[in-house]
């Protein structure tokens, strides 16, 4: 007897079902531990790349971006890549403190975020394809479209070279994807960042020790921050808790932050500008981003870029003016 698939019968299958379409190959997309090494990757560059001196610095934020097949295959496993991420981000950080005597991250946690999209930067995202966006602080895309000129300073794999480089992107570019509320996550820092090697302080053995810096307790608050927005005639405050506050526009993709003074007025950037306060010297200062006027006491701050921020007095007392329309008033908690 003839073999089917030569015979008649084949014949006529191959006559209803095309075999291009009767043969096609299952996709092969790619693996949570295939995502979880190019995160790991992605961080130890920016450890790299970032770090100062005696100081380590490195990327906090990161957006993932998959193909969407991709994203449903693998979002339920979205929180177990984060934790495991987590975890091997902070054994990292223990394992270089022989060579950092401290860690100095500008953000107060870790901020993941995956979406799903066909292109992203003029290239296409296939189902083996992971694109890791990172930066220091500050990866907010958002649905409303924001000026060309305002472009972020991120590192991703760039696709000529294969390797991890520092890159302008427009932000816009993040419209294509879809980033959905399952797929962000927000990580509290739970690391020592004021120790050198071994959990000692970084200072030489015959150097003279200095008594500690008592740190201040935040059950009270650190300062009290009054603000008033003159487009909508409204007035409210904010209790300083974290030893350093982002001031930004408000808007959906902030509201993960725990450490964001978030501003409902069109006036005011994203992000304007940091408070911090200094242990050390028991002061504030602040840094301002924005490309519209930042004053303290009528005095103008210089904008700095927020992974290079440039740090200014901050008075016990002082009035702040963000883009001549937003009143701050800032008073230190005793």
């Amino acid at each position: 007897m003839a073999d089917q698939s030569t015979g008649w019968l084949g014949k006529l299958s191959r006559f209803l079902v095309p075999t291009s379409l009767a043969q096609t190959t299952p996709t092969n997309t790619v693996s949570n531990t295939q995502i979880l090494h190019e995160l790991i990757a992605s961080f130890e560059d920016s450890i790299r790349r970032e770090s100062v001196g005696s100081s380590m610095l490195f990327n906090a934020h990161f957006l993932i971006i998959l193909h969407p097949d991709t994203y449903e295959e693998r979002q339920n496993a979205f929180p177990v890549i984060v934790n495991e991420a987590v975890n091997a981000f902070t054994a990292i950080i223990q394992s270089q403190k022989v060579t950092f005597a401290q860690v100095a991250p500008v953000a107060a946690s870790w901020f993941f975020k995956f979406g799903g999209g066909h292109e992203f930067g003029g290239e296409p995202v296939n189902p083996d394809d992971i694109k890791v966006v990172g930066a220091l602080t500050g990866i907010l895309p958002g649905a409303a479209p924001v000026q060309s000129s305002d472009s972020l300073r991120v590192t991703r794999r760039v696709k000529q070279t294969n390797r991890y480089e520092k890159v302008d992107i427009d932000p816009n570019t993040f419209r294509h994807i879809d980033f959905r509320e399952p797929g962000a996550f927000v990580v509290k820092f739970a690391f020592d960042t004021s120790t050198g090697p071994a959990g000692r302080p970084a200072v030489p053995e015959n150097a003279p020790r200095k008594a500690p810096v008592p740190q201040r307790d935040l059950s009270s608050g650190l300062a009290q921050i009054d603000y008033y927005l003159a487009e909508l005639h409204r007035e409210n405050g904010y209790v300083m808790r974290d030893r350093e506050i982002v001031i930004a526009r408000k808007e959906p993709d902030n509201q993960h932050f725990p450490n964001f003074l978030l501003l409902e007025s069109a006036y005011v950037s994203n992000p304007h500008a940091r408070i911090r306060y200094n242990d050390a010297t028991q002061t504030f200062q602040i840094a301002s981003f924005s490309r519209n006027e930042t004053r303290v006491n009528e005095q103008l701050i210089p904008r700095s870029e927020p992974a290079s921020p440039q740090w200014f007095p901050l008075p016990d007392k002082a009035q702040l003016l963000l883009n001549s329309m937003v009143t701050l008033n800032f008073q230190r908690i005793p």
